[in-house]
């Protein structure tokens, strides 16, 4: 029996009650719908649209984060758009970047192509040898960027020493 008029109505609504899939599952259901069911305009419920979140992602995340002992952990679709938020979140026009020289193509091609935009400058080091890390950081680098092991030779770079130095070299801010 049809519950709405018109045959596309149905299709799309019937069987689709969102308060139908409370379904206690242990693992976490892997949840691909794009929209969430609210209430009243303007009050959405803990998630609303995909790319802020899903009940997916949040557990993830939740697991992510106990894992590091962090308070919050925040998953992306991409790694380029983690990178890009990065580096969006962390620098400004003028700020200077040291990065590992055999760093992912998506990556190198946004330090070469489009940091400079930005009037963000990189320096491309080979980070095997800390001293290269150490003589390429300047007064303005607020941001030393390592992949370990790199893509796509699988360059084995020192984390520890490399941190330890950027640490010592970079003025701490709010956000580093």
């Amino acid at each position: 029996m049809s519950t709405w008029p018109h045959f596309g109505t149905n299709a799309i609504h019937v069987g689709q009650d969102p308060e139908q899939w409370n379904c206690k599952a242990i693992v976490p259901p892997i949840f691909t719908c794009t929209t969430y069911k609210q209430d009243e305009p303007g009050k959405p419920p803990m998630h609303d649209y995909i790319r802020d979140g899903n009940p997916t992602r949040t557990a993830l995340e939740k697991s992510l984060a106990a894992c590091e002992g962090a308070q919050y952990a925040h998953t992306f679709s991409s790694g380029m758009s983690a990178v890009s938020t990065v580096m969006q979140a962390l620098l400004k026009s003028g700020d200077h970047i040291v990065s590992v020289n055999d760093v992912y193509g998506g990556v190198n091609r946004f330090f070469r192509k489009i940091a400079s935009n930005f009037n963000i400058s990189v320096t491309l080091v080979d980070a095997t040898d800390t001293s290269n890390v150490l003589n390429a950081i300047k007064d303005n680098t607020k941001l030393v960027w390592m992949e370990s092991p790199t893509n796509p030779t699988l360059t084995v770079i020192d984390i520890a020493a490399v941190s330890e130095i950027a640490h010592k070299k970079i003025p701490p801010t709010k956000t580093n």
